[in-house]
């Protein structure tokens, strides 16, 4: 009975307690939740940022001291160069040299340099030196394009980019004076001037010269050093920045990371048989080359299939070249560079996963392998994406080529892989376009800079997010 009474006494006094507080008049304040507003990916950013860039040195290049003649220079004109510069391309209507002033030249280096960098990463380099931190959308968007995969250490990351582009440009500038005075006859000024030109926009895989005429490079065909130098300056820049610190110190083929020997292993193939191929068919018989001694026939044969996977400099007039070699170095100009470099194209590291896709496929295997390891098939699909809207894209620029100028379809094909590929080689139409052609190039350009994938994104305006629902797996038929 006492236990009894003390249970009912408390819980006499427990309701006493709940009710008074029930008759108490007790006033709550809710705060009003926040509005969340939707956050603007970083690519919208990266995209705005290479439009600004765009507009800004257009603007420069249009005004009248920027070009030799005054007022010759149209407005589309100088959009479509400066387009092409900080799109790293290389796709020119009127001559660099022999259009642009000093003042030209040097606005043009400068959007070579700043776009081949990546704007985000430029900017995200600005915001380190300023002493801002970084958002976590930054730090992101800037690793996908220096190829790194520590989103963390995106600020070393970027302090080492920034020493290593100014001693492999400063290396490439030193030696180009050099072979440059010697091939001149004269050390001044000019020599000094496209040692410099010709080192940033080869290692930013940009393909502008200042040598005039339109020749590119095709007149060094007797100095090799020059050739081969610009050809490394090139693979350099292609091979991109996380392959380049990967290489540093490492000498053994089995301490290197997947990404790097991805790229190096198909960098290499890619560049024999491009070698091969055009060495064939145009050191022989009527071909482009064929009046050179072999050896310089094939060093330019060397030099070609660097450019055109990437920069797009030119070591014999493609213009007088075989159809099957421009289908070959389109072919060489599609795949392009590694990914997080200054090159274009759907990248090697796209190129290999699809073809160890396939090869896994004929094998019967469910998983993809390289090197020992698996690829993840989110990464799969993403290459396949890429590949496929690459090809869509490539495709219909293209065809409106075609029906907008009075151009065959090969080279329509050829010029709209070498804007998409921002790397810039032309069969000799780019100067003919009309207007219409030249905005095809264009978006073309900028498209294949900043990526069909992010261009995706970008007008989605949202990220990928883990699938809530799952439906029942059911089969097709294939082939």
């Amino acid at each position: 009975m006492h236990s009894g009474g003390q249970q009912r006494q408390g819980a006499q006094i427990g309701n006493l307690r709940v009710r008074r507080g029930r008759r108490q008049r007790q006033v709550v304040e809710v705060e009003r939740p926040p509005i969340r507003r939707p956050r603007r990916p970083s690519v919208l950013f990266l995209v705005g940022g290479f439009l600004a860039l765009i507009a800004i040195g257009a603007v420069l290049l249009w005004l009248p001291f920027a070009s030799r003649d005054p007022g010759s220079v149209s407005l589309l004109t100088a959009l479509f160069t400066s387009t092409s510069a900080v799109c790293v391309t290389g796709l020119v209507v009127v001559d660099t040299y022999d259009s642009w002033t000093t003042f030209g030249q040097v606005v043009i280096l400068a959007l070579i340099q700043l776009g081949g960098l990546g704007f985000m990463a430029s900017a995200t380099l600005l915001l380190l030196v300023l002493g801002r931190r970084l958002s976590l959308g930054q730090r992101v968007v800037t690793a996908s394009l220096t190829g790194t995969l520590g989103a963390a250490s995106v600020g070393d990351l970027l302090r080492r980019i920034f020493v290593m582009t100014l001693v492999i440009e400063a290396a490439g500038t030193a030696i180009l004076i050099a072979l440059f005075a010697v091939a001149e006859g004269a050390l001044d000024a000019r020599v000094a001037w496209r040692g410099l030109f010709t080192a940033v926009s080869g290692f930013n895989n940009a393909g502008f010269d200042i040598e005039g005429g339109g020749r590119s490079l095709s007149h060094f065909a007797t100095h090799p050093l020059i050739l081969l130098t610009v050809a490394a300056l090139t693979i350099a820049g292609g091979l991109g920045y996380a392959v380049l610190w990967d290489l540093r110190n490492i000498r053994r083929w089995r301490a290197l990371s997947l990404n790097s020997k991805i790229v190096l292993s198909t960098y290499a193939v890619l560049q024999v048989l491009g070698t091969l191929a055009i060495f064939a068919r145009e050191a022989f018989g009527n071909g482009t080359l064929a009046s050179y001694a072999w050896p310089h026939a094939f060093v330019s044969s060397f030099a070609e299939s660097a450019y055109s996977r990437t920069s797009g400099f030119t070591a014999f007039d493609l213009g007088h070249a075989e159809p099957d070699v421009l289908l070959i170095i389109a072919g060489l100009m599609f795949i392009g560079g590694a990914s997080g470099s200054t090159a274009g194209g759907i990248k090697v590291n796209t190129f290999t996963s699809l073809f160890a896709t396939i090869i896994a496929s004929i094998r019967g295997e469910e998983h993809v392998h390289l090197f020992q390891r698996e690829i993840p098939w989110t990464q799969v699909n993403r290459a396949l994406t890429v590949a496929l809207l690459s090809v869509a894209f490539v495709f219909t620029s293209a065809i409106a080529l075609h029906a907008t100028n009075d151009a065959d379809a090969l080279h329509s094909i050829f010029e709209a892989v070498s804007a998409f590929g921002t790397v810039g080689l032309s069969a000799g139409i780019t100067g003919t376009l009309n207007a219409a052609g030249q905005l095809v190039l264009i978006v073309a350009m900028f498209v294949g800079r900043v990526g069909p994938l992010t261009i995706a994104l970008a007008l989605t305006a949202r990220f990928s997010a883990r699938e809530r629902i799952r439906y029942p797996e059911a089969e097709i038929n294939i082939g």
